[in-house]
């Protein structure tokens, strides 16, 4: 339970006007790593977004909720009895939330919603630390391989591709990326989440190359293997003794090249198909 206690931001406090003043995230941003935590473990157990909002208020709000009054009548709105302590030595103090309120008062979380919007990383998994948050200086030989286990885990649902696909975005003391990993379920969706959100910052950084597919990628036969091939020997043109010096570049100089290559190609197809 002492991780969870270290979960909150403030305590409540009550104002002169007999008003209470919550505290509590508004942007992944604001997070910290044990409260990311504690929010990607919700997201790993219910499908619920109402319910994980639900939680992350009365956690990071740090108050508690003793029971919830009967209605009288059916007009009657639901309401909540709730109580904090404004110190560990203190007594409780005891407030009524109405339902409408809690309501109004999670939307402070929809930035959780976006799948792709996940903005942090966990620093640490399993006492390996994370790569650059939007694998700038990465390089482009590992962002190949773990855009092929992104793609192997989000088709086929296997955690265990997830597991890989960390091993590819967290390295160990030495610097080298570890041979394998076991993730909790909060882990993996942390992981998922992050490279999610480094794929849709690619997207809008290079259209050309990253252009969005309307197809269901469960249904799509993937040549992930010939894709990754595709892009080394856009890179090299052919030259195969190129190759490593390709896989050692920098991600976003690699990517800023084949985007361009993607540019190219597409006013030169746009220009000639008309003809």
């Amino acid at each position: 339970m002492r991780i969870f206690r270290t979960l909150r931001t403030h305590r409540p406090t009550f104002l002169a006007d007999g008003s209470i003043d919550f505290y509590a995230p508004t942007s992944w941003q604001k997070m910290t790593q044990l409260q990311l935590r504690y929010v990607l473990m919700l997201l790993s157990m219910w499908e619920s977004m109402e319910r994980v909002k639900t939680y992350m208020l009365v956690r990071f709000a740090g108050f508690h909720i003793h029971g919830y009054t009967q209605r009288v009548t059916h007009d009657q709105p639901l309401a909540y009895s709730c109580w904090f302590r404004p110190a560990w030595w203190k007594p409780r103090k005891w407030f009524t939330l109405e339902a409408w309120q809690v309501e109004s008062m999670i939307r402070q979380f929809d930035f959780i919603d976006p799948f792709d919007g996940m903005d942090v990383r966990l620093e640490r998994i399993q006492g390996c630390r994370a790569v650059d948050d939007i694998l700038d200086h990465y390089p482009f030989g590992d962002y190949l391989m773990a855009e092929q286990y992104y793609q192997l885990a989000v088709s086929s649902g296997k955690p265990e591709m997830i597991d890989k696909l960390a091993c590819f975005l967290y390295v160990k003391r030495n610097g080298r990326h570890p041979r394998r990993l076991s993730l909790s379920p909060a882990e993996q969706m942390g992981t998922l989440r992050w490279f999610a959100h480094v794929k849709s910052v690619f997207a809008e950084r290079w259209p050309y190359f990253f252009r969005r597919v309307d197809a269901d990628i469960e249904e799509m036969d993937i040549d992930l293997m010939g894709a990754m091939d595709a892009q080394v020997r856009a890179l090299t043109e052919g030259d195969i003794t190129k190759e490593e010096t390709i896989r050692a570049l920098p991600c976003w100089r690699a990517l800023t090249e084949l985007n361009e290559k993607a540019r190219e190609a597409k006013e030169f197809h746009e220009k000639y198909d008309k003809k």
